[in-house]
């Protein structure tokens, strides 16, 4: 009898060890292998097997979506589809070498959907707070440090859907994003407009490739000052430039200034249609260090408007250490003033450049190289000599070659 009970009472602690585990409230909480990923996402959710992503797809304020390694999402590319991280929301997609994230379309071309928008609290310089592009949304504030999520080994193909004349989806738009956000091993790959733009805000970027984008590879404005290292674009037929840089159109001294600072950059056009491997304009500021500018037709760096030679002059926008393709239509590196124009857009006037402008220009640096780059350069090319940016900043690996390297894409990438 005995015996009998103890089986019993065996039998019960057993059901209720069961019921307990079972009753975990942290098991599986806000995870789904749903097929789908559609409209508000209003509480944290974790998405571990592939999904197909369907029209306007937002996170909310105070909610994490979290994407699990390996995990491929599919974009309706019959629908406007896209994917945004409003203010408060974050997105946690942490990829590896050999199982990255991928967000794609099922149509594999250019402009098939309408990429990744991420919007902070970080401050920008056209306001207190701005409306994005894409769902408008509310972006910026106060709080540079803001953490909207982390990125990592995360690849974005065929993305630029068209809205309008005025309005096209980047791979990764950066509204007002904040340091605290992670952006580590990234690729945009094949679209219809910027590969990644900054409006405002602080976050920084490492090990990035941009292929095939069809406008900007890089691209900022309304006062971004965040860093970029190890920094790759390649552009194809379709392409802009490597680097597109404003402070702001409407006000070139707006402030806070963009003012951004890389290290380790490799800009290469396909020397066609490319024309510009730098534009930096409208009141930029910045720190390029360690650059590769090559195989863009007509100007490999162009520094356009005063307020942006006035920054050259004082020093405040400064291009230094780098190898540049002199092979060019143009010149290699060209300053130009602003321009006027009469209400059709014809120059009816061009202003003076400073005075001192000559005293400063970049070429006459010992290290800025202006050579033939045409053939032989390509996103392995280093060189040595180069300044080492982590000595003027600790956010940066220390590294002083000169060009990204491409020893950080083995794995993951698309070519």
């Amino acid at each position: 009898m005995k015996k009998q009970t103890l089986n019993y009472l065996y039998a019960i602690l057993f059901g209720f060890s069961l019921i307990f585990v079972s009753c975990n409230p942290d098991d599986n909480k806000g995870e789904t292998t749903s097929t789908d990923l559609t409209g508000s996402i209003t509480e944290d959710r974790t998405i571990s097997t592939d999904v197909n992503l369907d029209g306007a797809v937002t996170v909310e304020d105070g909610v994490t979506l979290t994407i699990k390694k390996g995990v491929t999402i599919v974009a309706n590319a019959s629908d406007l589809s896209y994917l945004l991280v409003k203010q408060g929301g974050k997105i946690i997609a942490e990829g590896t070498e050999s199982e990255p994230i991928v967000f794609t379309s099922n149509l594999h071309e250019a402009g098939a959907w309408g990429g990744l928008h991420i919007c902070g609290k970080a401050s920008i310089n056209s306001g207190a707070t701005g409306l994005s592009e894409i769902g408008n949304a509310t972006y910026g504030g106060n709080l540079d440090t803001d953490n909207s999520g982390t990125l990592k080994y995360v690849r974005v193909e065929y993305s630029g859907t068209i809205l309008d004349a005025e309005h096209e989806a980047n791979g990764i738009s950066f509204y007002g994003v904040g340091s605290g956000t992670t952006v580590d091993h990234v690729q945009i790959y094949v679209g219809a407009d910027d590969g990644i733009e900054f409006f405002g805000g602080t976050v920084g970027i490492k090990h990035v490739y941009v292929y095939g984008a069809q406008d900007d590879s890089f691209d900022w404005t309304e006062g971004w000052r965040g860093k970029g290292q190890y920094l790759i674009a390649v552009q194809t037929p379709d392409g802009d430039r490597g680097f597109e840089g404003d402070n702001l159109g409407s006000n070139n001294t707006a402030t806070p200034y963009a003012n951004p600072m890389f290290s380790q950059v490799t800009l290469i056009g396909d020397n066609t249609n490319s024309g510009y491997g730098m534009k930096l304009r409208e009141g930029t500021k910045g720190q390029i260090y360690n650059f590769i500018v090559t195989n863009f037709d007509k100007r490999s760096i162009h520094v356009e408007h005063d307020q942006t030679l006035l920054n050259v002059v004082d020093g405040s926008l400064m291009v230094d250490y780098g190898y540049v393709n002199n092979n060019v239509t143009d010149v290699a590196i060209k300053y130009s003033a602003s321009e006027d124009v009469d209400e059709n857009g014809n120059v009816i006037g061009v202003h003076e450049k400073p005075a001192n402008l000559a005293d400063h220009y970049f070429e006459n640096s010992a290290n800025i190289h202006l050579m033939d780059l045409t053939t032989g350069v390509d996103m392995t090319t280093t060189y040595t000599g180069g300044k080492d940016a982590a000595t003027l900043d600790n956010w940066f690996t220390s590294d002083d070659k000169i060009g990204a390297g491409s020893d950080w894409t083995a794995g993951w990438i698309k070519e």
